[in-house]
């Protein structure tokens, strides 16, 4: 039996929700919103921003009012959609309850941001170095510029910032698309912004965002490159250039410095 395209057109959305759609993309849109209907906050996912630890830390309390074995399934694997997600999705509001959660002041919306060039190193050191799957497409574009090495894991850094720096932001993969266009800055009305360098000293506003004022900051993400560490290792003057080029309106919007390359 065939199954119909259901997914909504962004013309029959609301006007915020048509417009982070148009800008992001449906599947982006659902895999990277978390809408809590009980506490009445959005999250917005940036890969590579401290997504684990938000997920794992506010998955487990959402799991909570299920059982305590749920609480454990997100809290040990809370990138594994295939287990269970205790948040909401947007494709399974309708679209006036959607648009009410990115608009309403019912509901309080919020991200976790991180410095650019650092999660760019951090998304490149998970899965480039290891060869995922997000690997392979930086691999083809070498592959067609004449210039690939001999797998997906052996892509240098230079080719790496190469690639996804002349990328449109829709093309980006999520883990280094730019933040600005991730979370649909300026199209979103944003109740808090947070800096991941700043995540250890805002869970009070983390735990008042999210109406859950007995929140712990007791998760951590088991996934850490520490490339926040290694920028000096990787970075020269040029490639870093070329990421605060690129990754401007990150920079702007959030507030980043650019980090120093000096030892």
């Amino acid at each position: 039996m065939s199954t119909p395209d259901r997914r909504p057109k962004a013309a029959d959305l609301g006007k915020t929700t048509g417009a982070f759609v148009r800008s992001a993309g449906w599947r982006s849109v659902n895999l990277h919103t978390h809408i809590s209907l009980v506490n009445r906050y959005v999250y917005f996912e940036v890969p590579k921003a401290g997504c684990g630890t938000m997920k794992a830390t506010l998955g487990g309390l959402e799991a909570a009012r299920l059982s305590t074995g749920a609480v454990e399934r997100v809290q040990e694997r809370p990138h594994d959609r295939s287990l269970m997600t205790p948040f909401i999705k947007p494709f399974q509001l309708p679209a006036d309850q959607l648009e009410d959660a990115l608009t309403s002041r019912k509901f309080t919306r919020f991200s976790v941001v991180r410095e650019p060039a650092s999660r760019l190193l951090s998304g490149y050191l998970e899965k480039i170095c290891q060869g995922l799957q997000q690997a392979q497409p930086i691999y083809d574009i070498l592959v067609e510029q004449g210039h690939a090495p001999d797998s997906p894991s052996d892509i240098s850094f230079a080719q790496f910032i190469d690639v996804v720096t002349a990328l449109p932001s829709r093309d980006q993969d999520p883990h280094w698309r730019r933040q600005t266009d991730q979370i649909g800055y300026g199209i979103v009305k944003f109740d808090d912004i947070i800096r991941l360098n700043e995540l250890d000293a805002s869970w009070d506003k983390v735990a008042k965002l999210t109406r859950t004022p007995d929140l712990q900051d007791q998760f951590f993400c088991r996934n850490s490159t520490g490339a926040s560490s290694k920028i000096t290792d990787f970075y020269t003057p040029e490639l870093l250039a070329k990421v605060v080029e690129s990754y401007a309106d990150d920079y702007k919007e959030f507030g980043f410095a650019v980090p120093s390359l000096s030892r």
